[in-house]
């Protein structure tokens, strides 16, 4: 079955571009690719990024601004 997924996720450029990111390998990228479905649905990076839930989060209020930022869930 994992051979299968990674034969028709080779047939993908989405696929070969998220390879490319350091520690992604095929199954990684497999999934994120599966996970995000068209890329192009997406009008900007941002909107992707909100969608992964990755964006990081600030924490500030008045005078105090966090040092630690957590990405958002």
């Amino acid at each position: 079955m994992e051979i299968r997924i990674v034969t028709l996720a080779n047939e993908l450029e989405d696929y070969r571009i998220v390879q490319s990111i350091p520690g992604v390998g095929e199954k990684i990228a497999a999934t994120i690719i599966s996970e995000i479905g068209e890329i192009d649905r997406f009008s900007h990076p941002k909107k992707l990024v909100a969608f992964a839930g990755v964006d990081p989060s600030v924490h500030s209020s008045g005078k105090f601004t966090a040092t630690t930022n957590l990405i958002t869930k």
